[in-house]
Parts: structure tokens; sequence; C-alpha cells
């Protein structure tokens, strides 16, 4: 079974590091350049528009990789499956958009004023786009190969255009618009290179579009309900904060933690199909050990990279805003202190994606994520009020940032509660606590190190992650952890 899904995984990390890796090098041009307050409207416009865009995608993408996935063997079934879900999403997507420019021109201007609102149309064409991209499909093929290619390319391209052309605040509308570029460049691709996988686009007629609507009413309502979640801090504090001049704090302070979490989300992409198929079959070993490979690799990624992110905090955001007259010390210091609080999101909301998508989807039980989700956000919600406006009433981020943190860690225990059958045993082994233990001494050496280090701060970082992944690799191989040790038999046996 590893054997197979490997390759998969491998792929899929080197694209999401490399994409990852090219957006976090043109970030601090783009941050540096537009300031806190630009960069503050464009994270609060951002996230408004994501909202519909989550309305728009209606859970689609998760539900048809799931079914295309069961049929890809059969051609005529398959095409009739991509074509339903197309259209749903098309007339989704366009019932979205009215909604979006309704409410986006009814807002008053002091929630909402002209300059805004052109920031939020601009950045709709995002989710316009999206409609035509097809990734589910390409995912549900398993054409990781073709899709690490394609989107590390296309982040190449755009990454280069923001480093040319966006040189002040002034520019903050061309930085919104090549952010847009990658996602109608992804959508054209994908589009001229469906027929090659096979797909027809001449209609097939005979949708029965009520038959895929049941199942993603869950999955919608999930996804609804996750967005208010994971972008409640972001809109609160732009409310609180009428310059924005927080969220741009704020969207700095997490860019690398949101690097971190994209990396380990995006490996789910492999294992859908793989535990989908297992349950499926009814293939209880296979499904067990599809999911503790998940776990294993989340584990192995997360914990380390909160250790390093917590320690690295000054030097990661002070490489972001370098020497940049933009943004005065109170904005970064405020950077720092989001880093530090949300570090521990890489760990619990990876952890917990990876049960909902590894595990309660292909089961069929999204009900349980969802009624975790709910809680979180009743509670996000009531302490980012409570925490921004009335707590820290002087620095609003600092109670925003604290509401998430202590939110994420509240809806981790209740999946871990609901979903014990599935993942308790995966998640305390013995073998993540050889992880835990080797990232204990690589932190506290680093702790002590890192302070003695005078070069720029990107040079700190490198030579930190350097040295402490060494030592964490030389660890895991002693005490003979399994990822590492597979992956030394796997490079033996071709030698």
């Amino acid at each position: 079974m590893y054997s197979k899904i490997r390759p998969q995984v491998f792929v899929n990390l080197i694209r999401t590091i490399t994409i990852t890796l090219l957006s976090f090098i043109s970030f601090p041009f783009a941050a540096q350049a537009l300031g806190d307050v630009a960069m503050g409207q464009y994270s609060w416009a951002n996230t408004f528009v994501y909202y519909f865009l989550i309305i728009a995608r209606l859970g689609i993408p998760m539900v048809a990789v799931r079914e295309c996935a069961l049929v890809k063997d059969n051609k005529e079934l398959l095409n009739r499956k991509i074509q339903s879900f197309f259209l749903l999403q098309l007339i989704t997507t366009l019932l979205s958009f009215t909604a979006l420019v309704t409410l986006t021109f009814s807002l008053g201007d002091n929630l909402m004023n002209a300059d805004m609102r052109s920031l939020v149309m601009l950045l709709s064409l995002n989710f316009l786009a999206g409609v035509f991209s097809f990734e589910w499909v390409y995912i549900a093929f398993e054409k990781h190969f073709y899709l690490g290619i394609r989107t590390i390319i296309i982040t190449f391209f755009t990454s280069l255009l923001v480093i040319s052309f966006v040189k002040s605040d002034k520019f903050l509308y061309v930085y919104a618009f090549i952010a847009c570029l990658g996602s109608l460049l992804t959508s054209i691709v994908n589009m001229f290179s469906l027929k090659r996988e096979g797909f027809s686009f001449k209609p097939v007629g005979n949708y029965e579009l009520k038959t895929i609507v049941k199942p993603l009413i869950p999955v919608f309502l999930l996804t609804i309900v996750a967005t208010v979640y994971n972008q409640t801090d972001t809109l609160i504090l732009g409310l609180i904060d009428e310059s924005k001049r927080a969220v741009g704090s704020y969207a700095v302070g997490v860019r690398g933690i949101e690097i971190v979490i994209t990396i380990l989300t995006s490996l789910s992409a492999v294992f859908i199909p793989h535990a989908t198929q297992a349950f499926k079959n009814n293939d209880v070993q296979m499904f067990k050990s599809i999911n503790e490979y998940s776990v294993n690799i989340t584990f192995f990624i997360a914990i380390p990279a909160v250790a390093m992110m917590i320690i690295l905090a000054p030097n990661i955001v002070n490489f972001i805003v370098f020497d940049n007259v933009y943004w005065d010390n109170a904005s970064i210091k405020n950077a720092i202190l989001a880093t530090s609080i949300l570090a521990s999101l890489m760990f619990t909301f990876s952890v917990s994606e990876n049960i909902y998508q590894q595990v309660l989807i292909p089961i069929k039980k999204e009900r349980y994520y969802l009624f975790a989700i709910i809680v979180g956000v009743i509670l996000n919600i009531s302490l980012s009020l409570i925490l921004g406006l009335v707590a820290f009433k002087s620095n609003p981020l600092l109670g925003v940032a604290l509401a998430t943190f202590i939110s994420d860690i509240l809806i981790l225990i209740i999946m871990l509660i609901l979903a014990r059958k599935y993942v308790l045993e995966n998640f305390l082994s013995l073998n993540n606590l050889k992880i835990i233990i080797a990232t204990g001494v690589i932190s506290v050496a680093s702790y002590f190190l890192v302070p003695y280090l005078n070069f720029h701060p990107l040079l700190n970082v490198l030579l930190t992650l350097l040295g402490a992944g060494i030592v964490y690799i030389g660890l895991l191989l002693l005490f003979k952890e399994k990822l590492v040790t597979s992956v030394i038999k796997v490079f033996k046996k071709e030698k």
C-alpha cells in the first residue's frame, strides 16, 4: 500500500513546498511595498470574497473527488458525473456572485467604502474563474504530477509579476489582479487538458441534479460553518480596526503558518481516493493503514513546525518587512505576537482536517465535523468580540488571536472524542512520542542558539532550520521512527 501512495505523497509534497516557497518569496516584496494598511485592506477584502467563494462551491469539490474516484473506470458514467457537478457549480457560482454584488453595494460607507468595493469586485474574479478549473477531476484521477508541474509554473510566473510590478501601496489593485491571474490561468490550462483525460464536453443529458445535491447538503453546511470559523478572525479584526492596520499585521503574522497548513492539508488530496476505495471494499486493515500513514506525516511535519515557528517568529516577521518605512514597530510587534500565538494551528487545524478528510468523508460521517465546527464558531465569535472589544481593547489583535487559539484546541478535542474509534490509536502512539521527544531536543537547542545569530533575518531562519533539521532526522533515525526508516529502506532497495 505504502509503495503506491508514497510516490504520490512525495510529488504532492514537492509541489506544495515549491509553490508555498515561491509565494513566500514574493510575499515580502508585496508586504514591504504595500505597507500594513494596504496589506490589511487586501486581506480583509479577500476574506470577504472568500465567503461567497465557498457558497459558490457548495462543497462540490470535496464530494466530487469521492464520487468521481468511485466511477473513474466507467467513462460514460464518469462523464455524466463530471458534467453534473460542473453544471451545478455553474449555477451556484452565478447565484453567489449575484449575492456578492448585492451585498457589496448595499453596505454603508462606514463598513465598505468605494475603494474597498472596487477591490472586492476585482477579487471576485477568483471564484468566477474557479468554476472552470475542474481541479477536483484531476485529484480524482490522481494526476498529481500534472497538478504539480502546472501549479509550479503558474505560481512562478505570478510571483515574478508581483516582484516586478508591485512597488508601493498605489499598486494594491495590481497585486489583487495578479492574485486572480493565477486562478484564471489554472482554469484555462485545465480546460484544455481535460480532453486528453478522455472527458467530453458534449452534453450527455439526464444529469439528475437532485441525486447529487442530497449528499452535498451536509458537506455544504459544514463548509459554510468551517469558512465562518476560519475567516472570522480576519473579518472581526477588520471591523474592529477600521484602518485595517491590525489586519495587515495579522496577515503577515500568519503567512508562515498558512504555508505549513497548506502543505499538510494538500496531502489529503492523495489519501482521500485511497481511503474512500478501502472503505468501499470493506478493507478495514487498509483503511487503518492509510490513516496511520497520514497521521504519521502530519505529526512529522507539524510538531517541529510549531516549535520552530514560535522560536523563529521575530526573524520570520522581520524578514517579511525587513527595514521598511511602511511598517512601524507596533505593527511588527503585533505580527510577531500573532505568529507566536497562532503557531499551534499548524498542528491542531491540520489534525482536525486530517480526521475530517481521511476518515469522516470516506465513512460519510461528516456530521461529526459539523458539530465540532459549530461549537468552534460560537466560541470563536464570542471570544473574539469579548477579548477584542473589551479585555484587550487597546490591542484587538491579541484578543482575536487568543480566541482563535482557544477555539482550535477545543475543536481538535471534540474531533478526537467523536472519532476516537478510528483515530485515537494512531494519535496516541509510541511513534508519535518519538517525534515529540526529537522536537523537544531541537527546540531547546534552537531557543538558546538563535539569539546568538546576528545575520540577516532570512539567513538566521535558514541556518536554524538546517541545523535543527539535521539533528531532528538524526534523532528519528536513532529512535527508529517509522516514516524516516521506511524512506531509508526504499533508498537502500533502489541502490
